[in-house]
């Protein structure tokens, strides 16, 4: 197939891109330039043969806050939060394994290895009841933690626009045929197809800038593993029956264009605040970044900030 037709292709499946191919499914400050957040930029160790491109500013006995981006991102998808928050809350951004600057694998990239990798990183730098948000494939990231390693030394959990997965036995079936049909596009012309795939993951137009940066971080990890990543994201454990034991404060924030949104809304988890960003597109804390923060901010003060073991 040419890469024209490979385009036009894409195109034609807008809502299952945006919905599925990233799952992995008050005024604050402005935000910070690229030079400011690669200035914080740190590589920590989290395994004997993985290490982690980090973000971490705030003050170092601050509540912490970790960041974990969807598929293919980096921690810098994050600098709107990470600059509005920092100043009260230690703020903790990454790139996954495999994505970004941290260390690519060829192997092991599950959620499940994923979330040993947070469980290391947490221990590295002491973080004392870290809040953790996932967005997209980070909402399997951190379902597969709490699954793993439990919530008693979470101080709470946020899922952004994602359900959580409920493995290759909840997947419908005609999802799961799309989903399989556009891997050998991504695999024949990855470039091309992540250029696409921005026009429907953020709403709010990009600037030229803006699109080849993200384009260029994503483009790092190489099509081989996103296509496993995604595979496993979408196609392995049901996280659903940890999620219904969650006993930490939650929080679920979906855009108000999501397709899934009433059925992401009505996720299985105790007791979750739940909140719809209208306006935005998938990756919503970058579309409306002063709604997205004054949410989170929110629930860190009202629910977490300043709880005790």
């Amino acid at each position: 197939m040419h890469v024209d037709d490979m385009v036009r292709t894409i195109r034609g499946h807008t809502v299952l891109i945006a919905a599925t191919l990233l799952l992995g499914s008050g005024a604050l400050a402005p935000s910070p330039t690229a030079a400011q957040v690669r200035r914080s930029d740190t590589l920590i160790a989290v395994s004997p043969n993985v290490t982690l491109r980090v973000i971490d500013r705030g003050a170092p006995d601050a509540p912490p806050v970790v960041l974990v981006p969807g598929w293919c991102f980096t921690a810098d998808i994050w600098h709107k939060q990470i600059d509005a928050l920092s100043g009260r809350f230690r703020v903790v951004a990454i790139d996954p394994r495999s994505q970004g600057r941290s260390t690519i694998v060829s192997d092991a990239n599950s959620p499940e290895v994923r979330a040993a990798d947070l469980a290391g990183l947490i221990k590295k730098l002491n973080l004392q009841r870290p809040v953790l948000v996932g967005w997209s494939q980070g909402v399997q990231d951190v379902a597969a933690f709490a699954m793993a390693y439990g919530t008693a030394d979470l101080g709470g959990v946020v899922f952004v626009d994602a359900q959580i997965s409920a493995g290759a036995a909840g997947l419908d079936a005609q999802t799961a045929v799309m989903t399989l049909g556009r891997l050998p596009i991504y695999a024949s012309a990855p470039r091309e197809y992540l250029e696409v795939m921005m026009d429907y993951l953020f709403r709010k137009p990009l600037s030229e800038d803006e699109r080849r940066t993200i384009v260029l971080a994503a483009n790092r990890t190489p099509s081989s593993i996103g296509i496993a990543n995604l595979t496993l994201d979408l196609f392995g454990r049901d996280y659903r029956p940890a999620m219904a034991r969650l006993a930490v404060p939650s929080l679920v924030i979906v855009a108000g264009t999501a397709p899934d949104r009433d059925a992401q809304l009505r996720q299985p988890i105790p007791h979750a605040a739940t909140a719809v960003v209208e306006g935005a597109g998938h990756a919503v804390f970058y579309d409306e970044p002063a709604k997205f923060n004054e949410l989170l901010a929110r629930f860190l003060d009202e629910q977490v900030r300043g709880r005790t073991p």
